[in-house]
């Protein structure tokens, strides 16, 4: 039966990088070297630049990184920015690089600075 499938051609092969992007128990298992090992243990929600971005309708996770004086931690990360500020620093077009980062559960970019207490 599977050699009838080779001759016609009608082989339908899984997507092996789809299968472990979606398979959240491999996630634990990868191999990994010491010193990555925050960055891979961590959640955005951990991170420094994370920020809540302030609307007129409600709050939103953001990550700062993408702002020039905060990536270079030239100014201190605030906790809360708003729309409007955002837009000025960076544009409209910076302002989405802002929103579409980061999520509460997902793991840490390269970027990751541990929050300060």
């Amino acid at each position: 039966m599977v050699c009838a499938a080779i001759k016609t051609g009608a082989i339908i092969v899984a997507n092996i990088h789809d299968y472990y992007r979606k398979n959240f128990l491999y996630e634990g298992h990868r191999m990994m070297l010491p010193e990555l090992r925050d960055r891979v243990a961590c959640t955005c929600s951990q991170c420094k630049f994370y920020i809540l971005v302030v609307g007129k309708n409600g709050a939103k996770g953001g990550c700062a990184a993408p702002i020039p004086q905060y990536a270079c931690l030239a100014k201190r990360v605030p906790e809360k920015l708003s729309v409007a500020d955002i837009l000025k620093l960076v544009g409209k077009g910076g302002l989405e690089r802002v929103l579409a980062r980061p999520g509460d559960h997902h793991q840490a970019c390269s970027r990751f600075h541990p929050r300060g207490k």
